[in-house]
């Protein structure tokens, strides 16, 4: 019996002739085989290689009711960055956990230390110490690169059922999306790749076997629509849960919506291109000084606003007139920082200076049973804190 082996140029000049054979005799099918085999066998490569850097997570809780004793376990996903033992996860995956074990591809059980969490980003930092012998860290690659229409891969434990391997596309970019009454401050990678409970976590990889996000979410009423975190945020949150366990965010303590010229040109109110202010936090900086939110709830288009509150139009010079202005200020800005605000109300403007306090952390929950679930993006929010 013979046995055929093509070299990797031999295999492209087969390529080659295949589509001279494709453009002479317009017949496809030869080269269309072709190149969905070599797809297929590149998707085969990513998932064996990324499936040994992914983990399956089980957090276990206990309630803290002495009679009831109540116990349960949430599941997710994974990813080894280093060899040291690091993982990164979705924060709401161990959030509240009394114990964390995670099982690597070859199913050895290693209790994990919880190293850090940042709600708001939906990230966590977990260690474990590895044993000997070869464990491949994930490859991380540049989420600011990624374009739309770009294919993606994903892996996890959906339902604890064991590895699953998922493709779609990049979709688009979300946001300022609000999550668990917390919002992204960077964007992120909306996806057509399907994300189950159990998925949470998991790496979502390009064709190059890089990590170019974190799945976290899913979009409230659709289906094979799901968020991921870029790996680009999680580099940076990863770095300050290293050194702190908690990232360190300046604090204002305002919340508002942007004016759009729509809102601008149906309102007979003196409104300007900003960031106005709907809600003032207690004991924050912004009550302090002074700020004024608005009073009046109105409907517009059918979109929900509170008018006549204070307009951020400025911070230390900068205009945060737009989402985009607003973001590229506020990665400028740190704690304990003095700034200064330019402000309008009525048509009046003042300027004023305050210093910026930590974000609070919010209180840890509860311990108690519950299944992980990734967390439901709403539609349509634009709720901006700062």
């Amino acid at each position: 019996m013979l046995r055929w082996r093509l070299s990797r140029g031999c295999f492209r000049s087969w390529l080659v002739a295949c589509l001279v054979l494709t453009v002479c005799t317009g017949t496809p099918r030869i080269l269309a085989a072709a190149l969905v085999t070599q797809e297929e066998i590149n998707s085969v490569r990513v998932y064996k290689k990324m499936a040994n850097a992914t983990v399956l997570i089980a957090s276990a809780y206990v309630s803290a009711h002495h009679i009831a004793q109540a116990s349960g376990k949430g599941i997710g996903s994974g990813v080894l960055i280093d060899e040291q033992g690091s993982i990164v996860t979705n924060a709401h995956v161990v959030e509240g956990a009394s114990n964390i074990t995670v099982t690597l591809h070859d199913g050895t059980r290693l209790p994990a230390e919880l190293i850090g969490t940042d709600p708001q980003s939906d990230v966590a930092l977990l260690h474990v110490t590895l044993p000997k012998g070869q464990h491949a860290p994930a490859q991380l690659g540049d989420s600011d690169k990624l374009e739309i229409g770009q294919k993606v891969l994903a892996i996890g434990h959906p339902f604890g059922l064991g590895y699953a391997f998922s493709t779609g596309i990049v979709s688009g970019f979300g946001k300022l999306l609000e999550i668990k009454q917390e919002v992204f401050e960077e964007r992120v990678i909306q996806t057509t790749t399907p994300i189950n409970p159990g998925n949470s976590g998991g790496p979502l990889v390009d064709s190059e076997d890089r990590v170019v996000g974190i799945n976290s979410a899913i979009l409230m009423g659709a289906q094979n629509i799901g968020f991921a975190i870029p790996i680009n945020t999680v580099k940076s949150i990863v770095t300050e849960l290293r050194t702190n366990g908690r990232v360190i965010r300046p604090w204002l303590g305002i919340k508002g919506k942007f004016v759009t010229d729509e809102v601008r040109n149906l309102i007979a109110l003196p409104l300007v291109s900003g960031l106005l202010i709907i809600d003032v936090e207690d004991g924050s900086p912004a009550q302090t000084i002074g700020l004024r939110a608005g009073e009046l709830d109105v409907t517009i288009e059918g979109e929900p606003w509170v008018l006549g509150g204070e307009i951020l139009v400025a911070v230390n010079g900068q205009d945060v007139k737009t989402s985009e202005q607003y973001t590229k200020v506020l990665r400028q800005l740190k704690a304990k920082q003095s700034i200064e605000l330019i402000l309008f109300r009525d048509g009046t403007r003042r300027t004023l200076t305050v210093t910026l306090g930590e974000r609070p952390t919010p209180p840890s929950p509860p311990q108690h049973p519950k299944i992980e679930v990734p967390p439901v993006v709403p539609q349509g929010l634009e709720f901006v804190p700062f």
